[in-house]
């Protein structure tokens, strides 16, 4: 099996200026955890939801935040992205995919095409959907 055939194909993706504000709200709205940043229509860096919780103030949504809280959600994505993206293309299998992710221990691998647009991302729960689609004595 293909990571095309199982990859997110409707990928939300942000620019090197929006906010970390911006980005959060689009994590809680979507429940997703990683949007990849373009710049020009090509892959730029990938921002998790981690990397937004890691920059962002404890107390921003608190009764006692101050200035310096609240200006943490004006932070930039290119200030927090991960920079160096290693992607995947749809025609790798699934197991490469799962391979690459445990090597690196990453969730979620940008999937591009062989011109460098974005065809989608493959997540660990992709892979693991694709695990129980696979085995039908497992209940998913």
């Amino acid at each position: 099996m293909t990571v095309a055939e199982i990859m997110t194909t409707e990928v939300r993706t942000a620019s090197m200026d929006d906010t970390l504000g911006g980005i959060r709200q689009v994590f809680e709205r979507n429940h997703f955890h990683h949007i990849p940043v373009v710049e020009d229509g090509r892959l730029v860096g990938i921002v998790s939801d981690r990397d937004v919780l890691k920059n962002l103030s404890p107390r921003v949504d608190s009764t006692w935040a101050n200035n310096h809280d609240t200006n943490t959600l004006k932070k930039k994505t290119h200030q927090i992205m991960t920079r160096k993206v290693i992607t995947i293309n749809p025609e790798n299998t699934i197991e490469e995919a799962a391979a690459t992710m445990l090597e690196r221990k990453f969730n979620c691998l940008p999937v591009l095409e062989q011109s460098g647009a974005i065809a989608g991302i493959v997540t660990k729960t992709d892979l693991l959907r694709s695990l129980c689609a696979k085995d039908s004595t497992v209940s998913c």
